[in-house]
């Protein structure tokens, strides 16, 4: 009964402050969504009027490092802009759009105190939208506790200088937002996966392209890493080495959102994780310092709970067997069974042509001699009166 008191009080308890850094998590993000659709007409005129050519407006690959592939200018710069800015629209559409009923019934569960509901169907993740934020805690626990301890030890890490023109600042963040979730998470996790499911005659294997299909398949565990440690390297040029850790585990993040969700749970943390700030550049906001301490303070104090959560939850991805590889096993496992197995004395098996005590079954289930191949069936009356003289107490006769 302690027990069960203790796990439903934790429950609660984690369930309020899940909802409340969830109820945060989207007002912050409504904010940041309003800025994104108010600087569109003023960045789309500074990318028209653009003629540089240099990082900003240079569209590249990731192999590993950043490889510049074409420069944009003028109109193209304008649309590719505008591209990035609907990839994040459409992301925030859709993952509400695919949670309209599992998030909604979670809040319910919450404020009728069903805790032992959400507790027994894992309800804290049990939607794309409380997997985002809840991920989103436990890598700001990570990031910050990081940064705190690399102080503490004497080390300042070296950043770049941010763009000195604002709207060339938001663009970046939000390119970086979009165009690294496609060339990393895309590339190298759902392209591979889909060539995947091809090879292996799966039916539907395009649906692999954009995520979503589940943490089944063990492949993708281990594109889910390298692609993280893609994404960390193609950081380290023009950053300190100590980005490194920085960004691996929210590789690991996205591309658990990814295969889990779908690329627009990736883009859409990702986005949230660059515009952090964005309110405090764009907004005369009094006291926003201090509002902006207190939310990650809190954001972080739920982290810590989750980023327990999601570690374990990885190692344990990380260990267990997809479910084709279970498949594989069940049936090797029957195939050996068939070819291998031989009756003998414990299931009261005895040859009616030659009288020998050992046999193989059949792919028909039946038992064959392995001295002269002789086939009987093992339910029929004789065998089982065997069985039964062999296994009991006046056997062998006196």
């Amino acid at each position: 009964m302690k027990e069960n008191r203790s796990s439903n009080t934790s429950t609660m308890i984690a369930s309020l402050f899940t909802l409340l850094a969830v109820i945060l998590f989207i007002v912050y993000l409504a904010i940041n969504i309003g800025l994104l659709i108010w600087s569109v007409e003023w960045i789309v005129q500074e990318t028209l009027a653009y003629q540089e050519f240099d990082f900003y407006n240079l569209i590249f690959i990731v192999i590993p490092i950043p490889v510049g592939v074409i420069y944009v200018t003028g109109q193209w710069f304008a649309l590719y802009f505008l591209f990035l800015v609907f990839s994040v629209l459409a992301s925030l559409f859709y993952i509400f759009y695919s949670s309209r009923s599992d998030f909604p019934s979670y809040i319910k569960d919450v404020l009728k105190r069903n805790f032992e509901k959400i507790e027994k169907e894992n309800g804290h993740t049990s939607s794309s939208v409380l997997r985002l934020v809840t991920i989103f805690t436990a890598l700001l626990f990570f990031s910050q506790t990081y940064f705190i301890l690399l102080e503490l030890s004497g080390i300042s890490p070296d950043f770049p200088e941010p763009p000195d023109i604002l709207w060339l600042r938001v663009y970046s963040l939000l390119r970086a937002s979009v165009w690294e979730e496609i060339i990393v998470r895309f590339a190298y996790i759902g392209v591979p996966m889909a060539l995947y499911g091809f090879f292996k005659g799966k039916r539907k294997s395009k649906k692999y392209l954009l995520g979503g299909f589940g943490t089944d398949e063990k492949l993708a565990v281990y594109l889910v890493v390298i692609s993280s440690v893609i994404f960390a390297l193609a950081h380290l040029p023009g950053w300190d080495i100590y980005k490194m850790p920085q960004t691996l585990i929210p590789g690991f993040a996205f591309g658990y959102l990814f295969i889990k969700d779908g690329l627009h749970s990736a883009i859409l943390l990702h986005f949230f994780w660059n515009f952090m700030n964005i309110p405090n550049l764009l907004l005369d906001i009094p006291n926003f310092e201090n509002i902006f301490v207190l939310l990650m303070l809190f954001w972080m104090g739920v982290g810590v709970y989750y980023s327990y959560k999601y570690l374990k939850i990885f190692i344990i991805w990380m260990q267990e067997d997809s479910e084709t590889e279970k498949k594989d096993k069940i049936e090797h496992q029957k195939e050996k069974e068939v070819k291998d197995h031989t009756a003998g004395v414990t299931i009261g098996y005895v040859c009616q042509s030659c009288g020998y005590n050992k046999a193989e079954y059949t792919k028909d289930g039946k038992l064959r001699c392995t001295r002269c191949g002789t086939e009987s069936d093992p339910k029929s009356p004789l065998v089982q009166q065997q069985k039964k003289l062999l296994q009991s107490d006046n056997w062998p006769p006196s």
